[in-house]
């Protein structure tokens, strides 16, 4: 008789695909006698391939992804940012937000930004963040890479209206922003409003 067992870990992925580790269990019967030989091996790893969905330009800007997990994560990232020092950030959780960076890596930056603005606490943070210039050239770093990518493969402006009413901003003073790839002002405009 086989028994396999099927175990999902959390395992970090670089390619959004589900790893699983199957590991295969045999008992045998000889005799009188029964005789467990337990061969917790890995036989392989097997990768599930995502569900299929349209490239991100081909998605309306409700369907960009960001869950609730993204969000606490999102909240997690701007809270130790703006209520921690320098010291602190390097020494003490360095490691841990550039953990949670690589894991909302997928998030589309404006989603990003709507879950930041669309919370009044952290907005208020954004204002701490920007009033530090070794936190604000690091935040905005990440932020203008992201920005700037996804505006190359023309996947900002097509979501600027939605995302302006997400945050409470008017599209038209968005757009020259976009139009400029100026992350930083839209940034510091999107605080202001």
């Amino acid at each position: 008789m086989f028994a396999i067992h099927l175990d999902a870990p959390a395992l970090p992925s670089n390619d959004s695909a589900i790893q699983m580790i199957v590991t295969i269990k045999h008992r045998s019967l000889v005799g009188d006698t029964l005789f467990s030989a337990n061969f917790d091996k890995i036989a392989s790893i097997i990768k599930i391939p995502p569900p299929t969905q349209p490239p991100a330009g081909e998605l309306s800007y409700e369907q960009l992804a960001c869950s609730e997990i993204d969000k606490q994560k999102i909240t997690r990232l701007i809270t130790t940012m703006a209520e921690n020092g320098k010291l602190a950030l390097l020494l003490k959780y360095q490691r841990e937000l550039r953990q949670i960076g690589r894991e909302i890596d997928h998030v589309h930056p404006l989603k990003f930004l709507s879950t930041v603005f669309s919370n009044p606490t952290l907005k208020v943070y954004m204002k701490e963040i920007y009033h530090d210039y070794f936190k604000w050239t690091n935040f905005m770093d990440g932020l203008g890479n992201g920005l700037t990518s996804q505006a190359k493969q023309g996947k900002v402006g097509p979501y600027i209206n939605e995302f302006a009413k997400e945050v409470g901003a008017q599209p038209d003073a968005l757009q020259g922003y976009v139009q400029s790839m100026d992350w930083e002002n839209m940034v510091v405009f999107l605080m202001n409003n």
